[in-house]
C-alpha cells in the first residue's frame, strides 16, 4: 500500500513554558536545517530539503475561536509527533489530549519523546509509557491490559540553556534516524564520513585559494608598500609643515614635537627622512642660537583665555590670571607651574609681596599668602576687595571697602586700620622706596555728568600715620610713581560721553601741586620716567602715542606716534631709552639722545598678530596673545654649547661672479627668468654655480655640465660661499642670514649671523662679538630634542 504524503513531518507538543517553549524552538529550526547525507537521500527517495515541514502551535496555528479543529488537522497531517518531556508537561490536559489523539491516529510507534528536565518517570506521559493489548483468558474472555513501553526518546538535559542547545544539535541525528528508520549508529558514522569529505574538499579548496590568494598580494604588496612609502613622505612633509606653522604661532614645543615625529616615528609608524623636517627642527630647537634675537622659548596653557600676567620685583615668578577666574603661579625661568588658585575676576586681587611671597583674595574674601619655596598657606581672613604687595616683601596693604590696612608681613601682624567715609579705590602704589603707601577714595557717584574726585591718601608705611592728602578731579588712578619727594600721578576721568586724562606732579611732603597736564580725549595707559643721573623726564603712553615730559616742569619733550595700540613700556637705568611693546608684536626704542622712535626689526620674533599684555621675565619677557588660553615666555636665547671666543675670524675668500659676466653665464647656462636673477656665486672649487633670484629662490648649477642640479624655493637672500664642513654639508648667505644645504643641495638648516665654517665648528657673529659652535648633526638635534620634549 502506497504510504499517505504528509503535510508535516512532525508535530511538536509541548508545554507553553520557558525552558520547553526555548527546547520546541530549537528543536524545530535544528530539524528544519539538517539534511541526510546525499547517497541516503537518493536511497529514500528524497528530494527538496530532509524535513520539508514541522507544525509547532505558536508558527503554524491560525486565529480561530476554535482551537480544536486547526489542533486535530495538523495532528491527522503529520507523520510523527515529537512530545518535549519535562514535569509539567503532565499538567497540561491540552498536551494530554494531543498525544491522545495522535496516538488513536498513527499509534504510538510514530512518538518521539525529548527528555528536557527530571527523569523519565517524572516527565514521560502515561500515554506513551504504556500501551493496551488484550489478552484472552482460560474462560475465552478478552481482556485489556496495559503494558509498560520504552518508548522512543532522545535525552537533551543539561544545567542550562548553552548546555541544552548544544545537546539538540547532538541529538538531531538520533530524532533523523528514528523519522527515517534508519540505524543511529550507521547514520551517525555516515554523517563523520560527510563531514571529513567536507572537510578534505575544504582544504583543497582553500589551498587553492591560499595559492592565488599569495599571488595576488604579493603582487598588491608591492603597490601597498609603494603607496605606504608615499603616504609616509607625505606625512612627513605635513608633520613639517606644522611644525613650522606652530613655530610662526610661537608655539616652540609643538613645533619641536611635530619635526621630531618627522623625523622619527609618527602614531608607531616609521617616518622616512626628509630634509624639510631636519629644517624645522633647527629652526624650532634654535641650536645655532647666540642670543641676536627674542624667541618664544616655552609656554603655559591656561583653563580660561588668559587676561593679566604679573611678576615678582626680580622676575623670577609670576603668575597669570584667567578669565575662568582662576590664578596660576610659575617659576618664570622654566615655566613650571607652582599652583593653581581660584579667585573672583579683578586684577587687583592678587599680588606679589617681595620676591617670595605671593598673595591673593579668594573666593571666600579672605587673603592667601604663600611661601613659594615652602608653600606653606597663611590665610588672613575677612572679606577684601584689593591688594598689593610691597617689593621689598616686608609689607602687604590691602582694602575692604571704607578700610585700608597696612600688614607687617614679618611680624604677621597689621600695623594700622585707617578708616574712611567714602569707599576705597582698588588701586594701591608704594613709593620707589616703599616708605610710603598711596590710596585713594572717591565720594559714590551715580550721575555721570557730575565731575569726579579722588581723594589719595598718603600714609607712612611703618607707623601708618596719614601724612598728607590731595583732592584731584578724576575718577580713576591708573599709575603713580615717586622720585624723591614727588609722586607722578596718571588719572582718567569721564564726563557724560567725553573722557580725558590727567597727569599731576605732586610733592606728597610738602602737600603742593607742582603741575597739572590735561590731554582732552586721551585715555592714559601707562607711566614711567627716566633712570640715568642726568635725566629727568616722565613718560606717559596713551593708545597708540608716547609723551615724553619734562618732570619739573611738565612741559612736553617728545611725542611719539606708534603703529599699533601700546601694551607696556619700560625704562633702560643706563641710558634714556624706552622699550615700548605694541599690540601687533612690533617693539619700538624710543631713544631720547637721538629724539627717535625706531623699530628694532629682528630683535624680538613676536609673530603672533596680536598681543594683550606684556611684563618682564628674569631673562626675558612673558607675553599674553589676545583671545588665547596661553601666556608665552621670549627670551634671548644662547645654545647652552656656544662659547664666546676672543678667535679673530678670517672671512673666506669671495667666490662673487663679476656682475659684467652676468648675461653671458645667464646664455650659457640657459637660464630661466634671466630678469630676476639678483646674485651669482662659486664654491670654493668653482665646480657649482649658484644663483639667487629677487623672489628668494636658488639654483644650483654644475659648472662643467651647465645643467641644473637643484631648485630651491623661497629659501632667502644669498650673495656668497661661506664654507663646507667635514660632513659635506655647505653653507650659503649673507651677512645676515646663512643656509646649510646637505650633499643632496636640500636646505637643512638656518643661521644667522654666521662668519666662518672649519670642518667641525661654526664661527657665528653677534653684537660685535664672535661665537664658537659645534655643526650639529642630525643625530645630534634629534638628541637635543629628545632632551627637550623630556
Amino acid at each position: 500500500m502506497e504510504e499517505k504524503n504528509y503535510k508535516y513531518d512532525a508535530f511538536i507538543s509541548y508545554r507553553h513554558c520557558d525552558l520547553d517553549k526555548f527546547v520546541a524552538e530549537n528543536i524545530h529550526k535544528t530539524l528544519e536545517n539538517y539534511e541526510l547525507p546525499k547517497n541516503l537521500k537518493e536511497k529514500l527517495n528524497i528530494e527538496g530539503r530532509t524535513f520539508k515541514r514541522i507544525f509547532r502551535d505558536q508558527e503554524e496555528l491560525p486565529l480561530s475561536s476554535n482551537l480544536e479543529d486547526p489542533i486535530l488537522e495538523a495532528l491527522n497531517d503529520s507523520k510523527y509527533l515529537i512530545v518535549i518531556c519535562s514535569p509539567r508537561l503532565k499538567d497540561s490536559l491540552w498536551c494530554k489530549k494531543e498525544i491522545q489523539t495522535f496516538k488513536k491516529i498513527r499509534g504510538r510507534k510514530n512518538i518521539i519523546c525529548v527528555l528536557i528536565e527530571g527523569e523519565p518517570s517524572d516527565s514521560f506521559p502515561e500515554e506513551v509509557l504504556t500501551d493496551e493489548v488484550e489478552k484472552t483468558l482460560k474462560n475465552g474472555k478478552v481482556k485489556k491490559e496495559k503494558i509498560l513501553i520504552e518508548p522512543l526518546a532522545a535525552d537533551v538535559r543539561g544545567n542550562n540553556k548553552k548546555e541544552v542547545l548544544k545537546k539538540i544539535k547532538e541529538e538531531k541525528l538520533r530524532l533523523a534516524a528514528a523519522m527515517y528508520n534508519l540505524d543511529y549508529d550507521d547514520l551517525k558514522q555516515r554523517h563523520k564520513l560527510r563531514r571529513q569529505k567536507r572537510i578534505l574538499m575544504t582544504s583543497i579548496v582553500v589551498a587553492t585559494a591560499c595559492l592565488l590568494f599569495t599571488l595576488y598580494t604579493s603582487i598588491m604588496l608591492i603597490k601597498i608598500s609603494n603607496q605606504q612609502k608615499i603616504l609616509k613622505l607625505h606625512q612627513a612633509l605635513t608633520l613639517s609643515s606644522k611644525s613650522e606653522s606652530y613655530l610662526k604661532k610661537d608655539n616652540r614645543y609643538d613645533a619641536i614635537k611635530s619635526s621630531y615625529q618627522a623625523l622619527t616615528k609618527f602614531n608607531g609608524v616609521k617616518m622616512p627622512y626628509t630634509s624639510n623636517a631636519e629644517y624645522a627642527l633647527v629652526e624650532s630647537l634654535g641650536v645655532y642660537d647666540v642670543g641676536s634675537s627674542y624667541k618664544s622659548v616655552s609656554q603655559i596653557k591656561t583653563k580660561g583665555v588668559a587676561s593679566l600676567v604679573k611678576s615678582s620685583p626680580n622676575g623670577k615668578y609670576a603668575a597669570v590670571y584667567d578669565e575662568s577666574e582662576e590664578i596660576t603661579l610659575f617659576d618664570a625661568k622654566t615655566l613650571k607651574v607652582i599652583g593653581k588658585y581660584e579667585t573672583s575676576l579683578d586684577e587687583n586681587k592678587f599680588s606679589f609681596v617681595g620676591n617670595e611671597i605671593f598673595s591673593y583674595i579668594n573666593k571666600k574674601g579672605s587673603i592667601s599668602l604663600i611661601d613659594i619655596k615652602t608653600k606653606k598657606i597663611t590665610e588672613i581672613k575677612g572679606n577684601y576687595t584689593s591688594l598689593q604687595g610691597s617689593k621689598t616683601g616686608e609689607y602687604l596693604t590691602y582694602i575692604d571697602n571704607k578700610n585700608l590696612y597696612i600688614h607687617n608681613i614679618k611680624e604677621n601682624k597689621v600695623i594700622t586700620t585707617i578708616k574712611s567715609k567714602d569707599p576705597y579705590i582698588k588701586d594701591i602704589f608704594y613709593s620707589e622706596d616703599n616708605n610710603y603707601v598711596f590710596a585713594a577714595t572717591s565720594e559714590v557717584n551715580f550721575n555721570i555728568n557730575k565731575e569726579e574726585y579722588v581723594l589719595i591718601h598718603v600714609i607712612e608705611t611703618k607707623t601708618g600715620k596719614e601724612i598728607n592728602s590731595v583732592l584731584l578731579n578724576a575718577g580713576y588712578v591708573t599709575g603713580l610713581l615717586t622720585k624723591g619727594n614727588n609722586a607722578y600721578i596718571l588719572l582718567n576721568r569721564t564726563i557724560g560721553q567725553s573722557f580725558n586724562m590727567l597727569a599731576v606732579s605732586y610733592n606728597f611732603i610738602d602737600n603742593d601741586i607742582n603741575w597739572t597736564v590735561t590731554k582732552e580725549g586721551k585715555w592714559g595707559k601707562f607711566i614711567n620716567k627716566s633712570y640715568p643721573e642726568n635725566t629727568n623726564n616722565i613718560v606717559l603712553a596713551y593708545h597708540d602715542t608716547v609723551d615724553v615730559l619734562n618732570a619739573d616742569t611738565g612741559n612736553e619733550v617728545s611725542s611719539f606716534v606708534t603703529k599699533s595700540a601700546i601694551i607696556n613700556l619700560y625704562s633702560y637705568y643706563d641710558n634714556e631709552t624706552y622699550l615700548v611693546f605694541l599690540s601687533n608684536g612690533s617693539v619700538n626704542y624710543i631713544n631720547m639722545e637721538y629724539n627717535k622712535s625706531v623699530e628694532y626689526k629682528g630683535r624680538y620674533e613676536l609673530n603672533l598678530p596680536e598681543y594683550k599684555t606684556v611684563t618682564l621675565a628674569k631673562d626675558g619677557f612673558l607675553l599674553i596673545p589676545t583671545n588665547e588660553n596661553r601666556i608665552i615666555l621670549y627670551e634671548a636665547r644662547t645654545n647652552k654649547d656656544i662659547k664666546k671666543t676672543n678667535k679673530k675670524i678670517e672671512f673666506n675668500n669671495d667666490y662673487s661672479v663679476k656682475y659684467s659676466d652676468y648675461d653671458k653665464l645667464k646664455n650659457k647656462y640657459n637660464m630661466k627668468n634671466k630678469s630676476l636673477v639678483d646674485k651669482m656665486f662659486y664654491n670654493d672649487k668653482k665646480d657649482l654655480l649658484f644663483v639667487n633670484y629677487t623672489n628668494e629662490d636658488i639654483a644650483i648649477y654644475d659648472v662643467k655640465t651647465k645643467t641644473l642640479l637643484k631648485k630651491l624655493t623661497g629659501v632667502g637672500k644669498t650673495e656668497k660661499y661661506i664654507g663646507k664642513d667635514k660632513y659635506n654639508r655647505m653653507y650659503i648667505g649673507d651677512i645676515s642670514d646663512s643656509y646649510i644645504l646637505n650633499e643632496n643641495y636640500e636646505c637643512v638648516g638656518h643661521i644667522k649671523g654666521l662668519r666662518k665654517v672649519d670642518k667641525d665648528k661654526l664661527f657665528i657673529s653677534n653684537n660685535s662679538s664672535i661665537y664658537e659652535v659645534k655643526v650639529y648633526t642630525l643625530n645630534d638635534i634629534l638628541k637635543e630634542a629628545e632632551n627637550y620634549l623630556k
